[in-house]
């Protein structure tokens, strides 16, 4: 392949891992979960994922499709980062706010009166 068609195409794959990333994040994780999250964690932990693996495919087109060293070191910091963003929405799933409606307080009770217009009380 043309050196002049790899840039390219690497722009459009990161893109793709981009949607791909937050797409897995928010099935796996739950969305919810990364609704609550911090946003420069989703941004960071996204972009660094994306990069990863722009990284590897570049790796492998430079190294003829074998893996090299720096191959594996990208895998490696591939996978720390993905444990990071689970340990990340696991703490946002332990610290989530508690809902308003299971407090033990008393319903109130309405009373309602019939009213009829034309009689005093």
């Amino acid at each position: 392949m043309p050196n002049r068609f790899l840039r390219p195409l690497l722009i459009v794959e990161f893109l793709l891992a981009v949607q791909v990333w937050l797409s897995l994040w928010s099935q796996v994780g739950g969305q919810y979960h990364l609704d609550l999250m911090f946003w420069p964690w989703k941004l960071g932990l996204t972009l660094l994922g994306a990069t990863l693996i722009c990284a590897i495919t570049a790796d492998l087109l430079g190294a003829d499709g074998s893996l090299s060293r720096r191959g594996v070191a990208y895998i490696a910091l591939l996978i720390v980062t993905l444990i990071v963003a689970g340990v990340v929405t696991y703490y946002y799933h332990v610290n989530e706010p508690t809902d308003d409606q299971q407090d033990d307080s008393q319903p109130a009770i309405a009373q309602l009166t019939r009213a009829i217009p034309w009689k005093t009380y």
